[in-house]
């Protein structure tokens, strides 16, 4: 893998701007990752928090002055001499069921239609890859996933519905994600499932976090109604779907 030099440059007072290259890939986001993990352990002393995005990392610091006291290209020039193996750092691997039937599959006849496929080839292509939880955004425990099959790909609605409801699963350009709660969007939707990405009655509020894998698969309605119930009735049974990985 070849290790990049990013930009930088000031946002703020206190706030500093490492940029990578502008895609969203497998191979970006590991080091965007990598090198949030050297800032904070650098850096912890005078940081208050580190923010990873698709290609860029936001530094906040405590003030103004300790971000004068930061040696930017001293740590750049270690970050490029550094003997950096990249390690894959995702420890879960999560599989979400999605039911791909109406009335949960929104808008799957229209992406056939456009993108010249049948519904099974639309399912076929989208529970194939393993994807990885790029970032958590837009709305609580939001995940955007990448990448989608390139035969998948198709914009956005130009008109968002008002309402999406919460566990579907949507496309749009090269990602996919999934609902956390009803609300407002313009993914074009395929599915949905019935695992809650976002509780405020969970210890964990968040069943998915950055870095995790996410496998899709295949359920019937009368599945996703059996799953449903279940985890009505036992919040921990959500447990079984979450895989720990290796390190």
């Amino acid at each position: 893998m070849t290790i990049e030099m990013p930009t930088f440059f000031r946002t703020g007072e206190r706030t500093l701007r490492f940029s990578f290259e502008e895609t969203i890939s497998q191979e970006v986001w590991s080091q965007v990752h990598f090198f949030a993990e050297m800032v904070s352990l650098e850096w912890n002393h005078l940081i208050e928090e580190v923010v990873p995005s698709y290609h860029t990392i936001t530094v906040f610091f405590i003030d103004s002055s300790a971000l004068d006291k930061v040696d930017i290209k001293g740590f750049l020039f270690q970050w490029q001499h550094k003997n950096l193996a990249l390690e894959k750092m995702p420890t879960r691997l999560v599989h979400i069921p999605v039911c791909y039937e109406e009335p949960y599959s929104l808008d799957m006849d229209r992406i056939a239609s456009l993108n010249g496929l049948s519904s099974k080839q639309i399912i076929q292509l989208h529970t194939q890859p393993l994807y990885t939880v790029y970032m958590i955004g837009f709305l609580p425990g939001f995940p955007y996933l990448g990448e989608l099959h390139k035969s998948l790909c198709i914009s956005r609605l130009d008109k968002p519905r008002n309402i999406v409801p919460r566990g579907s699963v949507g496309i749009g350009g090269n990602q996919t994600g999934i609902y956390p709660l009803d609300s407002p969007g313009g993914w074009n939707i395929i599915g949905r499932t019935p695992l809650e990405i976002y509780s405020a009655f969970r210890n964990d509020h968040f069943l998915l976090r950055a870095r995790d894998l996410i496998r899709f698969f295949p359920i019937s309605i009368h599945e996703y109604e059996e799953i449903a119930s279940e985890l009505k009735q036992d919040s921990l049974a959500m447990k079984r779907f979450v895989e720990e990985l290796s390190k």
